[in-house]
């Protein structure tokens, strides 16, 4: 696709993503035209642009509908404070390589890096090229004798050196490692510091402040040793369902409130995780990398960091009313959660998602950072 991942996935075919891609196309180039026309209002640069037009309800419109490719990774890092994270603390990228250097990563870390670097984004050209046969593999399948090769060899690739893409991956995430020892490494890093590498140009120091931007202010403690921001996150994902959606409540509300809030939070109401929370665990730790195709990701983070958390909330809640049929439709909790793991996997219609999720009536507009600070 126009990023370099596999458009076929387990999910959609390559027939579907061209049909959906025809409309959507037309989609980016409408709004590649109006973002110039923006910033070119605000004397604003857009080949390599730094700086972008100042926040308001208008750049707000734009900002949902989409941020043109070849301005995202900035933009992102402009709306998300990253000049300013960055002028607090210049130096702060090289010191925490120095501390890989100096020996401050753990094993245990090191280790798991390495382990994740070739499963992050094994589908994009940038991160892992498509093998090329080596001449024993052309010469052992172009007749002549063939047969007397076994077939272990004939389909054997040449090992493909590292991409720059992988190495810089490997950078950031150990240097984010040493950096913050209270959340080391975690899976799912890989995923978020992968993709802002992608759209940053390959800016590891960007991407390593970005990093610090989500794990900090946007998802605290959620990506922790001991989870705990992730089961506050989940817990207030069920409470909104709860209070949205009710009928699908209903459903995923599996085990009669065995989970009391009181048990972490003295004082506060009765909450309920069921067991669906697993599943969706995995939507916000990994800002829905993996659960939904790529270009609805991209979609979520240019919202994410313009307006902050809530975003992830409103998705998660539009998801969930999207597949409410397809939820209501099943009754054991084992397909009720094979139903929510899938739902998202092919929702490649990004716009109609959008749209619930930031609709007042009848979508989840009124879902406010402030709430979700509240519940936090």
């Amino acid at each position: 696709d126009r990023y370099g991942f596999k458009k076929a996935s387990l999910y959609i075919t390559a027939e579907q993503y061209d049909a959906w891609n025809v409309n959507y196309t037309m989609h980016l180039e409408r709004r590649q035209k109006k973002w110039h026309a923006l910033m070119k209002s605000y004397g604003l640069n857009t080949e390599q642009p730094f700086r972008f037009p100042p926040k308001s309800d208008k750049i707000k419109r734009y900002v949902r509908k989409g941020i043109p490719s070849h301005l995202r990774g900035a933009a992102w890092f402009w709306y998300a404070g990253g000049p300013g994270k960055l002028a607090k603390d210049p130096d702060v990228y090289q010191r925490a390589l120095e501390k890989v250097k100096n020996g401050e990563l753990s094993d245990n870390d090191r280790e798991h890096i390495e382990r994740d670097l070739n499963r992050t984004f094994p589908d994009n050209i940038r991160f892992k090229p498509d093998p090329v046969p080596t001449e024993e593999a052309k010469a052992s399948t172009g007749g002549g004798g063939s047969e007397e090769v076994p077939k272990r060899k004939r389909i054997r690739h040449s090992v493909e050196p590292e991409t720059p893409m992988v190495q810089a991956l490997r950078r950031v995430l150990q240097a984010f490692a040493a950096h913050n020892p209270q959340i080391g490494y975690c899976q799912s890093l890989n995923f978020i510091a992968g993709l802002l590498l992608l759209f940053l140009d390959q800016d590891e120091e960007k991407a390593f402040i970005l990093m610090d931007i989500v794990t900090t202010t946007h998802l605290p403690g959620t990506h922790g040793i001991a989870l705990e921001g992730a089961n506050i996150d989940i817990a207030v994902l069920m409470n909104c369902v709860k209070d949205s959606l009710p009928a699908i409540w209903a459903k995923l509300d599996d085990n009669g409130g065995s989970y009391l809030a009181q048990n972490i939070f003295p004082g506060a109401e009765a909450l309920r995780l069921p067991t669906i929370s697993l599943a969706t665990t995995a939507w916000f730790m990994s800002l829905f990398v993996g659960t939904l195709p790529i270009e609805s990701v991209l979609r979520i983070w240019d919202c994410l960091f313009f307006e902050g958390s809530k975003t992830l909330f409103r998705i998660a809640l539009a998801i969930f009313k999207f597949g409410e049929k397809a939820v209501l439709a099943v009754h054991d909790p084992m397909e009720i959660f094979q139903v929510v793991q899938t739902i998202p996997r092919s929702m490649l219609d990004i716009n109609a998602l959008m749209e619930v999720c930031f609709r007042r009536r009848g979508g989840f507009g009124h879902v406010s950072q402030g709430m979700i600070e509240g519940r936090r």
